[in-house]
């Protein structure tokens, strides 16, 4: 389970890097771009890319997509959990740190209280 875990977490990385990008551009190009040029331009149609082409490419970009846009929601549902974690710990350190002062004024109070009787 750890190294499933490892290799998940490495995805959002993976799928940022240079070489990603210049697929999902060289995808683009070919699968859009090049395919409008193709009908456009009767000298490229012997370069035109084959139906099944497309329809593979297209379903490999499709599953990128939605594999993108799962990794976006689950790393917002991580952020979430972790920002309310935090509230909850900062939450925590205040109330300790509001009563530990209310302790430090009433000892001062205490000390000032002596040290006016010693008067």
């Amino acid at each position: 389970m750890k190294k499933i875990n490892q290799f998940l977490e490495q995805i959002p990385a993976l799928l940022a890097s240079k070489i990603s990008i210049f697929i999902y551009l060289f995808l683009f190009f070919y699968l859009v771009v090049f395919a409008v040029l193709t009908m456009w331009l009767p000298s490229l149609k012997n370069v035109q890319p084959s139906a099944n082409v497309q329809l593979i490419l297209g379903n490999y970009t499709n599953v990128l997509s939605a594999l993108g846009a799962s990794l976006a929601a689950g790393s917002g549902t991580l952020i979430h959990h972790s920002l309310s974690t935090l509230h909850k710990k900062h939450d925590t350190m205040h109330e300790e740190m509001q009563k530990t002062i209310a302790e430090l004024h009433a000892k001062i109070d205490r000390l000032d209280q002596s040290s006016q009787g010693k008067d």
